[in-house]
């Protein structure tokens, strides 16, 4: 069973990669919010709500350790 330290680095693992990878993934993913986790994004959608209902359905059990951010060219 992971503590709420390892949840809490699994979170932050997965924010600090989106912060690494922001300029690609502006290229393909603009205008949306995406989910990251493991190195990767898990899914995304312009509309949050679609987003957060897909994530709990197939991601349940680490829904906590996934990082969700709008994607925006601006930036």
């Amino acid at each position: 069973m992971e503590s709420a330290t390892d949840f809490l680095s699994d979170f932050q693992r997965n924010n600090r990669w989106i912060i690494e990878n922001y300029n690609n993934l502006k290229k393909a993913y603009n205008n949306q919010w995406i989910a990251a986790s493991n190195n990767e994004v898990l899914d995304h959608d312009s509309d949050l709500k679609k987003l957060v209902k897909r994530l709990k359905t197939h991601y349940l059990e680490v829904y906590g350790q996934i990082a969700v951010e709008y994607i925006l060219l601006m930036s």
